[in-house]
């Protein structure tokens, strides 16, 4: 009850001061410039992938080229770890950006799954 009666006190007398205060800041142009970087930088990172294929080179091959043709909206790769090749779909900054778009994937691939870069 006391910490009820002080927060309508304080808003009461926060409400009654009714006066609008105006904050300047003054920051130099690089930060502005710095933080333009960062976001681009940011819109660029990928942390994860919907991997669709793992197994041979000409199966990987096949499957790259229709997944190229299926989903052109994402970019679709091809990498080797000894000893199968991956076709990944995306480049996505989330793990629930990722999941999202599996979904859809998942239409075309049943047995896709999100991957985490390293």
């Amino acid at each position: 009850m006391k910490l009820n009666l002080l927060i309508a006190t304080t808003l009461f007398t926060l409400c009654a001061a009714g006066g609008y205060a105006q904050v300047t800041i003054n920051q130099e142009a690089n930060i502005a410039e710095a933080m333009e970087l960062k976001k681009e930088v940011a819109r660029n990172e990928s942390a994860f992938q919907v991997q669709i294929y793992n197994g041979n080179i000409t199966e990987a091959n096949k499957t790259l080229l229709e997944a190229k043709n299926t989903f052109k909206q994402y970019p679709v790769l091809l990498s080797f770890e000894s000893p199968n090749y991956k076709v990944r779909i995306g480049s996505f900054r989330t793990r629930l950006e990722a999941e999202k778009n599996l979904f859809e994937i998942k239409k075309t691939y049943p047995a896709a799954f999100v991957v985490g870069l390293k």
